[in-house]
């Protein structure tokens, strides 16, 4: 079975569990149900799979810690884990409670070069601020939820060598979305990397997703 249909398997059985816990418990918040359902979508692992393979070539030669920020139920790290080292951390990053069991969730079954595969709870900037020095690669796969200056601090914080790969989009209609572009050349200009190892962009049906790689 490959990492998608044990992604896709893992999804549905969080979510027969939310199920089953709301017959019992009305506090049950059966969004987080279809929340789940999208974290796994084709478009959500057409994104994903991009980055990942577009990434790989500038990872660092030794890296050894990749952080995840924003990472949702870690869909990212899965696909990534499949094409490094078992001994790379890749940390997953993110405020919300709930994505650490859900995420670990989705990891079960995964063959053992996942036991670096980690989930933290922590907020992205303040994580950033301890441990920015202790990292190799930044991920982000949603700028566009992010302030700006925010997204400015972990660019300018980082020590120099560490990649970063970051994506927004010009969904401007979306309330949450704080951070979107007009084009991938106004994202790019906003982040004012020292290099830039990769721009592009993969069209959906109602808006364009950016993608950044640089250093």
């Amino acid at each position: 079975m490959n990492y998608r249909e044990l992604a896709y398997r893992n999804a549905l059985e969080s979510v027969r569990a939310i199920y089953e816990k709301s017959k019992y418990d009305p506090e049950v918040d059966l969004y987080r149900s279809i929340d789940i359902i999208n974290s796994v979508s084709t478009w959500q692992f057409e994104g994903k799979e991009w980055l990942v393979r577009e990434l790989l070539p500038f990872l660092p030669e030794k890296t050894e810690k990749i952080a995840i920020l924003g990472s949702w139920y870690g869909l990212v790290s899965i696909i990534l884990r499949n094409y490094v080292s078992e001994d790379v951390i890749i940390r997953n990053i993110d405020s919300d409670p709930v994505t650490e069991v859900i995420g670990y969730g989705l990891l079960k079954g995964m063959d053992s070069s996942h036991k670096n595969t980690q989930f933290i709870v922590d907020d992205a900037v303040d994580h950033v601020i301890e441990k920015r020095k202790t990292y190799d690669v930044f991920i982000n796969t949603s700028c566009e939820h992010m302030e700006k200056d925010d997204i400015r601090f972990i660019v300018e914080g980082k020590k120099p060598s560490t990649v970063v790969c970051l994506q927004s989009n010009n969904y401007h209609s979306v309330q949450s979305h704080i951070n979107t572009y007009d084009s991938l050349e106004e994202f790019v200009e906003e982040l004012n990397l020292v290099s830039v190892y990769y721009a592009g962009t993969l069209k959906a049906k109602d808006y364009d997703r950016y993608m950044v790689i640089g250093q």
